[in-house]
């Protein structure tokens, strides 16, 4: 994205705010500021913006996240006037959304599900003076709508090494993924996970070099809040299918909490943490969770307030943000895996702690390596052979296994948004 100089001054401007923008390059440093208050406190900037949540703030995982990143943004932006809905069901979206912007003249709207697609398309037409920003939407639905952004933390590096540690620590060789939905967002992690866990086992000389992995993958929910179904799957997993290990997208810490229900029947079952630090919860709540193995955070921060940032000093522009391992720090550059801050809050994705008595020490060594290389683009889970199978919305395989990645082909961010086949060592129940 191009900038002319008087954009540049005028974001400049707005680092007089609390911000100092760094280099356009893809992060934000913020300088500390006191807690603001819900209501716009000076700088010479203001903006009112609406954040709309598909689940409840307390669900710790998705929307938890969001929240979390919204109150930064409020935190360091004094000017800015914010207010929150949540457990929007994705039908009543559009009369909800419609209903705030008329009533209170919201500046800015930010829809936090995928599935707020259709209810934006309408809205930007009919209020063109708003700015809408969509997470997880692929920027094609919105090419003809120049108001609405798009925006989106993305995971697949890091189911990537979430299978790594699944292949470090799993005994039986099965594997299990509980999806929400069978969109290409969650499609492209499963696949992330299958690759890190078969180049894991392939690592340690375990489960035939990673021939004999299995990823059992459950219908999907059809839900991103469905803790009751969420659990139902996990049980099956373990007690049907002999999974020790389980990766999934719901947005609650259901998984977790029944993986670690199996630790005290004495069998060991591992799952991860999703969007939030969930160890970190339950370690608050006086708990110890023996199941956790590492898992996929989110820091919203960085980009609300890189957005806001610009529309409020007047040089909005029409984006896609798409953050990824390395995106909103301060320096990308690889360390080496000594120095690595894998498994510690680093930019709008990272790690969670890594369970360094599940995971062997060469695993850990290498999720390390692998951590740091893609922060650099140095290396690429979607790198060819990759053979795999089409699937419909509900996983039903469509054809038998096939090339699908070819050797030396590196996947980008086009075939990744529109995924919709599975790897050959992934099974759908």
């Amino acid at each position: 994205m191009s900038m002319n100089r008087r954009d540049f001054l005028k974001l400049a401007g707005a680092a007089g705010a609390g911000l100092v923008v760094g280099g356009l390059g893809g992060y934000i440093l913020s300088a500390p500021r006191k807690q603001q208050s819900q209501a716009p406190t000076g700088g010479g900037l203001s903006l009112k913006a609406l954040w709309i949540y598909v689940g409840p703030v307390e669900d710790y995982g998705w929307t938890r996240a969001h929240h979390d990143g919204h109150m930064k943004a409020r935190s360091k932006l004094g000017w800015l006037e914010s207010s929150y809905i949540e457990t929007v069901s994705e039908d009543k979206a559009y009369d909800v959304i419609k209903a705030q912007l008329d009533a209170e003249g919201y500046d800015a709207v930010f829809a936090t599900s995928y599935g707020y697609m259709d209810a934006l398309k309408r809205l930007a037409t009919e209020y063109p003076d708003v700015k809408f920003y969509h997470c997880s939407g692929p920027w094609e639905e919105f090419r003809d709508l120049p108001n609405v952004s798009t925006y989106f933390a993305e995971f697949y590096q890091l189911y990537y090494l979430n299978g790594l540690a699944a292949a470090g620590a799993t005994e039986t060789c099965n594997l299990g993924y509980i999806p929400a939905f069978l969109i290409p967002e969650v499609v492209r992690h499963i696949n992330a996970y299958v690759i890190g866990a078969v180049e894991g086992a392939k690592v340690l000389g375990k489960c035939g070099d990673g021939r004999n992995i299995r990823v059992l993958v459950t219908p999907p929910l059809n839900s991103w809040f469905a803790p009751d179904k969420a659990r139902d799957a996990a049980r099956l997993l373990v007690e049907t299918y002999d999974v020790d290990v389980i990766a999934y997208t719901e947005d609650t810490t259901a998984v977790l909490e029944t993986a670690e229900s199996y630790w005290d029947q004495g069998v060991k079952v591992y799952s991860f943490s999703h969007y939030t630090d969930m160890y970190a919860y339950f370690k608050s709540q006086g708990k110890t969770l023996r199941s956790h193995l590492t898992g996929q955070i989110s820091d919203w921060g960085p980009i609300y307030v890189d957005l806001l940032v610009r529309q409020a000093a007047g040089v909005y522009e029409k984006i896609d943000i798409w953050a990824r391992l390395g995106d909103y720090t301060p320096i990308r550059w690889a360390k080496s895996p000594s120095e690595s801050l894998a498994g510690s809050p680093e930019g709008a994705v990272y790690l969670a702690p890594l369970n360094t008595e599940a995971i062997p020490a060469k695993m850990l060594e290498h999720i390390k390596l692998r951590y740091e290389q893609m922060k650099e683009l140095l290396f690429e889970p979607f790198t060819g052979p990759i053979r795999g199978y089409s699937i419909d919305a509900q996983g039903r395989p469509q054809e038998d296994p096939k090339l699908k990645v070819r050797e030396g082909e590196r996947l980008g961010r086009n075939p990744l948004w529109v995924m919709d086949w599975l790897h050959e060592n992934a099974e759908t129940l």
